[in-house]
């Protein structure tokens, strides 16, 4: 049976984007090929803070904890063969539902439920992952990213949800929307909506 390194594990709420509010059972993966200097789990770049788990280590993890929404994250998450991890989580776990969050820049694997993109400039996805996105969330720093963000939008298929969220760092999310423009953005631009980090605000996991 396959194992995965495993950064971090941990049942909470969902705290951005289209499915924030949902309790979900958050997997990070270790190992990344895009590192973000913004990036709020630089623990999760490589496997020194890993334990290897087993797929049906995993899944009783989530089932034990009685989550119905599992988020396999990372790092980047692509970088591992995910169509085992899905395939006993699903046999293991009753009406289970997988959501993926993934910058798309390694080959797409695994069975979601709905799968999240964050394109970064630097380093692009795949042009065959953009089709599997159920939903885009571009990062905006500076107003330069908004045009990023229109070329991505263009990309995805046209039920895609469309996000733009303020970088943290700099300054804090409540700031930063205001400083960059994404809330006046959004108002002339409506297919977009904000997305917060409420996890942030409330201080959980």
């Amino acid at each position: 049976m396959k194992h995965y390194p495993i950064t971090e594990h941990f049942f909470s709420l969902q705290g951005e984007g289209a499915n924030v509010g949902k309790p979900a059972y958050f997997l990070r993966l270790s190992g990344c090929n895009v590192r973000c200097d913004f990036c709020d789990s630089k623990n999760s770049w490589d496997d020194a803070n890993a334990q290897n788990k087993s797929s049906k280590e995993i899944a009783d993890l989530v089932k034990k904890s009685g989550a119905k929404n599992v988020v396999v994250t990372g790092g980047e998450p692509l970088l591992h063969n995910l169509d085992e991890l899905c395939q006993v989580l699903r046999a293991h776990v009753p009406n289970v539902c997988l959501w993926l969050e993934t910058s798309g820049t390694a080959k797409f694997s695994g069975d979601f439920d709905w799968v999240c993109l964050s394109p970064k400039k630097h380093k692009l996805p795949l042009s065959e992952n953009y089709a599997k996105t159920n939903e885009l969330k571009v990062i905006v720093e500076n107003s330069d990213d908004f045009e990023f963000a229109e070329q991505q939008a263009q990309q995805v298929n046209p039920d895609c949800e469309l996000f733009l969220q303020g970088k943290w760092s700099n300054m804090g999310i409540a700031r930063n929307t205001r400083t960059t423009g994404i809330i006046n953005y959004i108002l002339k631009n409506p297919k977009w909506r904000l997305s917060v980090q409420v996890h942030k605000f409330l201080r959980i996991l």
